[in-house]
């Protein structure tokens, strides 16, 4: 749990369910290199989840989700496979400044007593601040956080999977 953490919360607005005129039918892919999966597309469906309760070691939106459950749920869609863990995207994908992130990029935290990734979300936006869909912890929903505070303090690194 992540506490004493400023979370904005943003009410589900969209439905659960994937967009229409997705086909991801081909074969599973994996981290090993960047994936062509349309950033906008990527952090469109990832708000779909936004209210989403958050339940620990949980990959499905039915009984809620944690922070890595929702990236599993995520990939899955996308016939990704991805790890389950947070602390197993310590070695995923290309590390990038901050500055030059994009919405679609998987942001990394450290635990709360730890220096071991224990926490992760999704880039939504990086104009004045960048924020960041994820599931904060317990007695939280899936919502969208800006990086201060906490989260500022907890950072690790963002890392690209996507192209």
């Amino acid at each position: 749990m992540l506490t004493g953490s400023t979370v904005e919360t943003i009410p589900a607005t969209e439905s659960k369910t994937p967009p229409e005129n997705n086909n991801y039918s081909g074969p599973v892919r994996s981290l090993d290199v960047p994936l062509d999966i349309d950033r906008k597309a990527f952090v469109n469906y990832a708000k779909t989840f936004l209210g989403t309760p958050y339940k620990y070691g949980s990959s499905n939106p039915a009984n809620g989700l944690d922070c890595s459950g929702l990236l599993y749920h995520i990939f899955q869609h996308y016939r990704v496979k991805s790890p389950r863990s947070s602390y197993d995207y310590a070695n995923v994908g290309t590390t990038i400044s901050l500055r030059k992130a994009l919405p679609g990029d998987i942001i990394l935290f450290s635990g709360e007593n730890s220096r071991r990734i224990g926490h992760m979300g999704i880039v939504t936006e990086n104009k004045d601040i960048l924020k960041f869909i994820h599931a904060p912890g317990s007695g939280t929903r899936v919502t969208i956080t800006p990086l201060s505070g906490y989260f500022e303090k907890h950072f690790v690194k963002v890392i690209r999977v996507l192209e």
